[in-house]
């Protein structure tokens, strides 16, 4: 009953490494110094949120495998695992124990599992050759054990399936004692106590409900010899125990099975559950004589066990219990209850079985004391009879057992991994990217850092978009544009390739809109060794072409097309994102390119206050810009073209306001019957009206000097507005397309703005009868028409005309003024 024997396939087993290309070598043995141990890392459950863990999206794990991922190193492949299944494990246990396995937590279960798979997947593949089983056995006859362990040993085939079984009752120990809230009650030593105090009682007074039907004796075989049920309370314990067995042998503990057993009372139930274990000699300290283990007669309790088993009048579990241990699996398969890892546990147990037995048989002669008769052989090999299956066709035996169920994603990756077949995990997580919900993308990506940290990554390109669909995930999930760990998402976005980072990175920062968060997240990057700079210009990229909306054919209309969405939240949000340039060093000409085509789009879409907010912000960006950059930069030239015109703008929009609603207006006349009070009063109040007249035109005609000398150094900037100089040079960091479509804008904006300009000249000329201003508008027809600048050139048809009528009206008024049309005195 307290025997020593180990079971045999729970030996000291080893793998033995196999080369596959694209796949992992996935026959490992645990021992009894198994990772599934406790980790002791209270590092991961100090960092846990529990609000975060409870609910169903998992989000609180990503910043707990970010602290594993980027702190481990290939050679700590073992250890990552480790740690990664245990973050899961304590994830888990902050959930209430009776909701850890329902159905919105077990996700992270089968992950912590997942996790454990792979562990000692690899671990087993970085164990070292094993020997062959001939090399292994030196002695002409030798126990059973010894003979098992020898098979184990060069069984690479074997063990695996036996590394699946370990697996697999370690992941339903752990699940029994994390759910596990009260201690089950076994009755204390007493073997059906119930009906041995209706028995004691017999036909006393005191036993008035005497069932006849109650066994008369309570032995083991009592029930079946006299064909009597037990007390009804004795029923119900004897099912409950035979419940709780076939737990511990389903979670691996045998001993604790055969403990139960004893506490019930139930020792002769313990003995038979023992039947199953190998013969061995294990040699007596300080005596020449051996101790025997296990049981000689071997075939002889299986043959037995097998017609408990089969019998449809035992209890359900313990009948799969026996099925199990002595390779019956119909026996098994009703205690399973459809669930796909109790199904491959008992094929997988039925399998082991089969095939240890089948060499026991073929190494009959070997096996030393082996009392098995021909006969019990014979009828043990003719009534339990086990087709022995790859591991491929095992799964597809489970599969049509789950009664049309689906497997989950994750079951699904375990198989693979089982299999050996990475190569279809990378297929499948083609699929799973367009359905699968964020906490499973979360999983594959750190799969594949995983697989690539082992070497062990067959399509890399899909591994890539496991990666970016993870990046892209972190990114959507920010909450209002700023980021908390821009370290986290730095990492991952390094672990692609350099042109998706650079994407990445500007996705990020496009989301980010708060300066308070920008430089850790330029920090961040640098650090992660992603090109910033080219992400930081891409993001400003994508913000000029949110602005862009309704943009229309400048070239084919030449006017300003319909105004677009004046969001100010949305323009702030584009001139600031010119701040990610200012946060790196040697990028002011890159900046000023893309200032300039941020505030070319403003102009374009009609918006000249954010276009001046814009030159704003830049000169509080890049102080004293003019003197960092050479005279001969494109950037710098446009810019102060831009600049020009802009001031130009807002100086005639002060003019105009000064013009239009500064102008004092005029006292009401009296009426006929005023008293002489009030024609004083009105005679005063006349004269303060004349006064604030006088200062009005005085300010309008400063305001009008100024406001021209803004708008002529626009129309007549150096070289000619917006027009290049044949030796200047542009930053190299953007393409020969975007320099072609710059091109493009400049002209488009001197056909634009140029006759723009004129018009407002003349607007100041002819705001007054002036015959110094009329004459100096005529003179606007030599300046245009001039080859020495061809701005005659930059007028279509339409604007030529409408620049004719308007200096028109100049000649007129001077004609009425007694000059010539051109402004100049008659001589009579």
């Amino acid at each position: 009953m307290h025997s020593t024997q180990r079971t045999p396939l729970k030996g000291n087993r080893a793998r033995q490494l196999t080369s596959r290309e694209d796949t992992l070598n996935i026959s490992p043995i645990l021992n009894d110094s198994s990772y599934f141990k406790t980790f002791n890392d209270t590092s991961l459950r100090q960092i846990l949120d529990e609000s975060t863990v409870i609910t169903s999206s998992g989000n609180g794990l990503s910043e707990i495998f970010f602290e594993i991922i980027q702190s481990s190193r290939p050679s700590d492949a073992l250890d990552t695992l480790a740690r990664l299944a245990q973050a899961c494990c304590d994830s888990l246990e902050l959930v209430e124990p009776w909701n850890r396995y329902n159905i919105n937590n077990y996700w992270l279960a089968e992950e912590a599992n997942t996790w454990k798979l792979l562990h000692c997947l690899y671990a087993d593949s970085l164990s070292e050759n094993r020997e062959s089983f001939e090399c292994l056995i030196t002695k002409p006859t030798l126990s059973q054990q010894t003979l098992v362990n020898a098979l184990f040993q060069s069984d690479s085939e074997l063990r695996l399936l036996q590394l699946l079984v370990d697996w697999l009752e370690a992941a339903a120990a752990y699940q029994d004692q994390s759910t596990r809230t009260a201690v089950p009650v076994i009755s204390n030593h007493l073997h059906w106590g119930n009906t041995l105090h209706q028995l004691l009682l017999g036909t006393s007074l005191f036993n008035k409900e005497r069932n006849k039907a109650m066994v008369t004796r309570i032995d083991p075989d009592a029930p079946k010899r006299q064909n009597k049920t037990l007390h009804t309370d004795d029923l119900k314990d004897d099912s409950d125990l035979c419940k709780m067995v076939f737990t511990e042998i389903r979670c691996g503990k045998f001993k604790e099975a055969i403990s139960l057993c004893i506490s019930a009372g139930q020792a002769w139930r313990g003995a038979v559950l023992q039947g199953w274990q190998l013969l061995h000699y294990l040699p007596k300290e300080e005596s020449a004589t051996v101790e025997l283990n296990g049981n000689k007669a071997r075939d002889l309790w299986k043959w037995c066990a097998l017609g408990i088993a089969t019998n449809n009048s035992e209890n359900i579990h313990y009948r799969a219990a026996l099925g199990v241990l002595c390779g019956h699996l119909q026996s098994a398969l009703p205690a399973c209850q459809g669930n796909w890892e109790d199904l491959l546990w008992a094929h997988l147990r039925v399998q082991i079985e089969a095939r240890v037995d089948r060499f026991l048989h073929e190494h009959y002669a070997t096996a030393e004391a082996n009392t098995t008769t021909p006969d019990v052989l014979e009828l043990l090999q003719s009534d339990l009879c086990t087709t022995e299956i790859s591991l491929q066709q095992t799964f597809n035996a489970v599969k049509s057992l789950l009664e049309g169920k689906k497997e989950s994603n994750y079951q699904t990756c375990q198989r693979y991994l089982m299999l050996g077949h990475i190569r279809s995990i990378m297929q499948e997580s083609l699929q799973w990217l367009h359905s699968a919900e964020d906490k499973f993308v979360r999983f594959l990506a750190h799969l594949v850092l995983i697989l690539r940290q082992m070497g062990k990554d067959p399509q890399h390109d899909i591994g890539d978009l496991i990666l970016e669909k993870f990046v892209s995930q972190l990114i959507d999930n920010l909450v209002e544009g700023s980021c908390d760990c821009p370290e986290l998402i730095a990492f991952y976005t390094s672990t692609v390739p350099k042109e998706k980072q650079i994407t990445l990175y500007a996705e990020l920062m496009d989301r980010i809109h708060k300066s308070d968060y920008r430089q850790a997240t330029v920090k961040a990057g640098v650090t992660a060794a992603i090109d910033v700079a080219a992400s930081a210009r891409l993001a400003i990229k994508k913000s000029i072409s949110d602005i862009q909306q309704g943009y229309g054919n400048i070239d084919a209309t030449f006017s300003q097309t319909t105004l677009v969405e004046k969001d100010k939240t949305l323009v702030n949000k584009v001139i600031l994102s010119l701040e990610w340039l200012a946060l790196l060093p040697n990028q002011l000409s890159e900046a000023l390119w893309l200032s300039n085509a941020m505030i070319r789009t403003f102009i374009f879409i009609g918006n000249t206050e954010a276009a001046i907010s814009c030159i704003s912000n830049v000169k509080n960006m890049f102080p004293d810009l003019v003197k960092k950059l050479p005279p001969t930069s494109s950037e710098l030239r446009e810019h102060l073209c831009l600049r020009a015109y802009l001031e130009a703008i807002e100086g005639f929009a002060t003019w105009y306001r000064h013009y239009i609603s500064g102008q004092p207006k005029d006292v009401e006349p009296l009426p006929s019957d005023a008293t002489f009070s009030d024609k004083v009063h009105h005679e005063q109040k006349v004269a303060q009206v004349e006064q604030q007249k006088a200062r009005w035109k005085n300010t309008v005609l400063h305001q009008s000097r100024h406001t021209k000398s803004l708008l002529y150094n626009a129309l007549l900037f150096p070289g000619g507005w917006l027009q290049d100089e044949n030796d200047s040079v542009s930053s190299p960091n953007f393409t020969q397309e975007e320099k072609e479509e710059r091109l493009k804008q400049l002209d488009t904006l001197r056909r634009l703005c140029i006759p723009e300009i004129v018009t407002l000249i003349i607007k100041i000329l002819q705001s007054n009868d002036d015959v110094g201003n009329h004459k100096e508008a005529l003179k606007m027809c030599d300046l245009i028409a001039g080859e020495n600048r061809c701005l005659y050139k930059v007028f279509t048809k339409n604007k030529l005309q409408e620049l004719l009528e308007r200096i028109k009206q100049s000649s007129l008024i001077l004609l009425e003024k007694g000059r010539d049309m051109f402004g100049y005195e008659v001589n009579e």
